[in-house]
């Protein structure tokens, strides 16, 4: 039945399955035809036959009349498969549309299932420490801010260096709110050579060698206790918004 059609798999690739093809071919061969004898001459399930006539009439390759309560059904004009093909292209036209408009949908749904990637990077000594800062400047050039637990220790760690970087943050119009402890509103020079704004907690409720630094979506740790200085810097998200809280509700309890 199926030795005029030069190469079935072509039909294949234009949409159809092997059994519409059949149907398909068989009502091209025999011409206008009940289902029984189309059912005989391609000897395949008779629900099946009836399935696929259905199928075919809805891509409009397939027609039928009804003569004496019985239908006769017939291939449509094999022009036709051309007019299906343009529809299918129509159609899929409009479902790439479609998905293009849910992508950014999609897009956040996988970032959220696999979760957020973290990275930790360490600095060890003084240039370590400054190249750290430096970068961290970098970043929020221009107008960025950050924020921060002090120790009041960073001038004498970084010594020259420390008015470059107020110098830096100054000309960059870099925000920096800081938090120091008491102690620290008596050293009236660092105060004053401080570009940003600070607020001081209770006595003794913040003493630590340790400067935490808060930016975008990282976060900076420095002890000053080892030897040389050791520096971690933190890329996460949820970890720098936790600082941020933790921040913003000491801020507010703090004393200008």
């Amino acid at each position: 039945m199926l030795k005029s059609i030069v190469n079935t798999e072509i039909l294949e690739k234009a949409g159809l399955t092997k059994n519409e093809i059949k149907v398909y071919v068989a009502l091209l061969e025999t011409g206008e035809t009940t289902s029984g004898p189309l059912i005989k001459k391609i000897k395949i399930n008779s629900s099946k036959v009836y399935e696929n006539l259905e199928k075919l009439q809805r891509k409009g390759l397939v027609s039928y009349t009804k003569k004496t309560n019985k239908k006769y059904f017939q291939a449509t004009n094999p022009d036709r498969l051309l007019d299906y093909l343009e529809e299918k292209k129509r159609q899929l036209d409009q479902e790439k549309l479609e998905i293009k408009n849910i992508l950014p949908e999609l897009h956040t749904i996988k970032k959220q299932s696999e979760g957020e990637q973290q990275e930790a990077t360490i600095y060890q000594g003084y240039k370590g420490y400054k190249t750290m800062l430096e970068n961290m400047l970098s970043e929020l050039t221009p107008n960025g801010q950050y924020i921060a637990f002090a120790s009041g220790k960073l001038k004498e760690v970084l010594g020259p260096y420390w008015h470059i970087y107020q110098k830096k943050k100054k000309e960059s119009k870099i925000k920096a709110r800081c938090i120091w402890d008491q102690k620290i509103r008596k050293n009236e020079t660092y105060l004053k050579e401080y570009h940003g704004t600070g607020r001081f907690i209770a006595k003794g409720s913040y003493q630590t060698p340790v400067d935490i630094f808060i930016y975008n979506d990282k976060v900076i740790q420095v002890s000053y206790t080892t030897k040389p200085i050791f520096a971690v810097l933190i890329k996460s998200k949820g970890l720098a918004d936790s600082y941020r809280e933790l921040f913003e509700n000491i801020w507010k309890a703090g004393e200008k």
